[in-house]
């Protein structure tokens, strides 16, 4: 799969939050997630498919309702992609989360082999 296709296909998955299934169909079984912010819960760099998956069930069990999403298009430069995600969402303690990441994605060979949040 050329870079611009796992780019379209990555934002489509992201936006509709379907990220197990990019997992399964885009990344390298041994891709890395770098996510700084979550350095304190041991988090801030999770290497594997399967531990990443494991980090997104952690960090979603804690949301009620996603009340909005608004993401950029896709931006390709090299073998890098790149887009903004903005998300509105209600916790299960009835609080309001608001998050506005850059989202990074490096691909080799035709896989992602690398995310990184920005937060």
């Amino acid at each position: 799969m050329e870079i611009r296709e796992i780019a379209k296909r990555v934002h489509e998955l992201t936006k509709s939050g379907e990220y197990f299934t990019s997992y399964d169909e885009l990344y390298s079984p041994d891709a890395i997630a770098y996510e700084p912010q979550l350095a304190e819960m041991g988090l801030a760099e999770t290497k594997g498919i399967p531990a990443i998956k494991d980090k997104v069930t952690q960090l979603g069990s804690g949301i009620a309702e996603l009340i909005s999403r608004e993401m950029s298009e896709p931006i390709v430069s090299a073998n890098y992609i790149a887009f903004t995600n903005i998300v509105k969402a209600k916790l299960k303690d009835g609080n309001e989360f608001n998050m506005s990441e850059i989202c990074l994605y490096e691909v080799r060979d035709g896989k992602i082999v690398s995310e990184r949040f920005f937060y």
